[in-house]
């Protein structure tokens, strides 16, 4: 397998195999500069290379996040340039790990390319857009036989039969051999002379019984020879419990595959199978024989499927496995913005604040996906375009909101964001999602794990747009967050496109935001249950000292009997200063009018003990 990197730059004479070079192998699948010497190629997934022989993926950017070339610094995969190691099976891209580290790599290079291939063939599925470059070359077809598109289609059917099914070949291979080593008496007196020995007829030369043909062993022997074939060409890996004189790699490309004798000679043996596992293997052994003889032919074919804007493919499969169904069950105006701006991902969730699950007490979720490549300190930057676009995703939909309640419009099933009594607002989380690969710096056991499904924060990834300091339920200040999702994971979870599968990673992914947002602002504020006290006026109260109490206070519900209280923590100075450049003095003076605001809150109000935001935020104190 060739491999090639989204947007690295390459030195196209360079040689890569049999004396041919970039621009040799890729001038015939994707558009190559005539007169350049160096290019990059936007474009992710899998083809077959007729000048090279051989399987070429495009893989996408975010794999570059390996050690950096210390010399350079410059992008590094597994810690060596991605123009060093195009060949991966050359002896000389061997030599550059340890042998233990070269397996571990190359294991992870197919695992990859199949979970690659599966997204875009589920995005096919779904969508019919430009982004594709797709031909399909399948000319058999049988009621009984799924249609493969592509070799690797072929070797992903091949490789899922063998994993489900060990128990079908163990049993065959019992079958087989059963009674294999038995004496056939008959020919044995009849045919050998015996010798005497202690009064008892000794054969020196027994017979043992003949077994004829059997069919099932030749077709397993067959299927089990492509396994290896596959293994031996392309580097996937299979699980064979049962050991047969297998036809060799060598013979099977040459007399099987290019002389067409896989597909002549399962013809001939067609008519012996009834069970559907046999007939199945039948068609995948048939499948892998068509498509590998057509491509060894002198045609002017090409077997392909190639995405050219993977970004768009990662922020579908996050808006698929993170937003699901929901955004389309929001009103337009929501996701499709009046001012033009398209937001990626919403969705309505359990608020920060409350614990309720009233649609009235619940709130937006509004993220960004990110499909950046990855720096040396494992960061993704953002620029300030793409901050400030977020926030205004966030201020749209709150006014929006705003006119949906003035208007007296159709509000069931919509959050209730202001709160008329204390004329709060229901923080909105607003978060970046990005996509990481669990490297050895960032990865730690699960290095190139594809089932660490962890949300993780992004190092110094929470900004804050305000207009006031110290008012989080200020309809101006608005939390912006930025987290990592293992790209890895997220590829295996869209590309297996199992809906039940989704669905729980779904909602723990919903939980993880949640709880991870209610973390942060526990960092930066400290909260307080207030309940009125018998006999006073806390709605003349709170009118009254408004503009002290005004983005401080806020009711979780219209029902709710009790308020609560957020200030920021002086404790934090260094976090405050390091993350939104608000400086000491200013935190020290909010801190002072802080510690007023309690005091003249204390006749009107019972007050609770500074409590932390959780998965039950609010909980009866009084």
């Amino acid at each position: 397998m060739l491999l090639f990197i989204e947007r690295y730059p390459y030195n196209l004479n360079d040689i890569v195999k049999e004396n041919l070079t970039i621009r040799d192998v890729l001038k015939d699948i994707v558009p190559v500069p005539a007169e350049e010497k160096q290019c990059s190629f936007g474009y992710v997934g899998y083809c077959y290379s007729k000048v090279a022989g051989d399987v070429v993926f495009f893989l996408p950017k975010v794999v570059l996040t390996g050690e950096q070339n210390k010399e350079s610094g410059d992008d590094t995969i597994f810690g060596a340039s991605p123009q060093d190691i195009i060949n991966f099976e050359s002896d000389k891209v061997e030599s550059k790990f340890t042998e233990e580290g070269y397996k571990e790599y190359k294991k992870f290079l197919f695992t990859l390319s199949i979970w690659i291939y599966r997204v875009i063939c589920v995005y096919k599925q779904t969508y019919n857009d430009n982004i594709l470059e797709y031909k399909e070359h399948q000319t058999e077809s049988s009621s009984r036989k799924q249609q493969y598109n592509t070799l690797l289609d072929v070797i992903i059917a091949l490789k899922d039969f063998n994993k489900n099914n060990q128990e079908y070949f163990t049993f065959i291979a019992k079958n087989a051999h059963s009674g294999y080593n038995k004496i056939n008496w008959n020919k044995t007196i009849s045919s050998s002379q015996a010798f005497i020995q202690g009064g008892r007829p000794v054969y020196l030369e027994p017979v043992n019984r003949k077994k004829t043909v059997n069919f099932d062993e030749e077709l397993l022997i067959i299927y089990l020879s492509i396994l290896n074939y596959i293994h031996e060409m392309y580097g996937f890996s299979f699980e064979i419990n049962v050991h047969y004189p297998l036809i060799s790699p060598k013979k099977l490309e040459q007399s099987y595959i290019k002389n067409n004798m896989g597909c002549r000679r399962l013809k001939q043996i067609k008519y012996k199978y009834y069970s559907d596992k046999a007939l199945k293997i039948w068609h995948l052994c048939y499948a892998f024989f068509d498509k590998r003889h057509q491509l060894s032919m002198n045609r002017d074919s090409e077997d392909f499927l190639f995405a050219k804007d993977f970004e768009h493919l990662f922020e579908v499969m996050i808006d698929t496995l993170v937003v699901g169904n929901d955004k389309r069950e929001l009103q337009k105006e929501l996701t499709e913005q009046r001012d033009g701006k398209l937001v990626d991902h919403l969705f309505i969730g359990k608020g920060l604040i409350g614990q309720s699950d009233l649609p009235a007490a619940q709130t937006y979720y509004i993220g960004d996906s990110k499909y950046y490549k990855r720096f040396k300190d494992d960061r993704i930057l953002l620029g300030d375009k793409s901050v400030y676009k977020q926030y205004t995703y966030a201020k749209n939909v709150i006014q929006w909101n705003m006119d949906s309640f003035l208007k007296g419009e159709d509000k069931e099933g919509q959050p209730r964001l202001r709160d008329t009594l204390t004329e709060g607002y229901n923080p909105i989380p607003n978060f970046f999602i990005s996509a990481r690969i669990p490297n050895r710096q960032n990865g730690g056991d699960k290095f190139l794990s594809f089932d660490d499904k962890e949300l993780k924060v992004q190092e110094s990834g929470v900004q804050l747009n305000r207009q006031f300091e110290n008012r989080l339920f200020d309809r101006d200040t608005l939390l912006l967050c930025h987290y990592d999702v293992n790209f890895l994971y997220i590829v295996s979870l869209y590309g297996r496109n199992n809906k039940s599968a989704q669905t729980a990673w779904r909602e723990y992914i919903r939980r993880e935001f949640r709880r991870k947002m209610q973390d942060t602002l526990n960092q930066l504020y400290t909260f307080w249950m207030l309940q009125p006290r018998e006999g006073m006026d806390c709605r003349q109260f709170i009118q009254k000292n408004f503009y002290q109490l005004n983005g401080k206070l806020y009711r979780p519900s219209d029902d709710s009997n009790c308020l609560v209280l957020a200030l920021m923590k002086n404790d934090k100075l260094d976090m405050w200063e390091k993350l939104f450049k608000i400086k000491p003095e200013t935190v020290n003076e909010e801190t002072v009018h802080a510690k007023g605001l309690l005091d003249m809150l204390q006749p009107y109000f019972c007050i609770s003990e500074p409590f932390e935001l959780g998965e039950n935020s609010i909980s009866p104190f009084f």
